[in-house]
């Protein structure tokens, strides 16, 4: 189980500054965020919590320079380049 920080928390960045964002995120006195696993980003499209209509980041890589991205629209799942910072990042932290 893990929550999701508010929408309010969302930024674009890169994979890189999203984790050292989410890494820092602090909400309502809540530390402990990190960005979902691509499993984790599929299940909360499912959710329909309200995100925005585009791509999101997950943590979820192949220890290369690419890094698995969700579209919380359609659900497009595909793979994106590291240093591209023209997608979401929305934390979430175990609970």
């Amino acid at each position: 189980m893990f929550e999701i920080a508010p929408k309010e928390t969302a930024i674009k960045a890169n994979w890189y500054d999203a984790k050292i964002y989410c890494t820092f995120l602090e909400v309502a006195g809540k530390k402990g965020w990190r960005l979902p696993t691509i499993e984790e980003l599929h299940e909360i499209y499912q959710s329909k919590n309200n995100f925005t209509n585009d791509y999101y980041w997950s943590s979820t890589d192949d220890d290369s320079d690419g890094a698995w991205i969700q579209n919380l629209t359609n659900s497009y799942v595909g793979f994106d380049d590291k240093d591209y910072s023209g997608h979401y990042v929305r934390a979430v932290r175990d609970i």
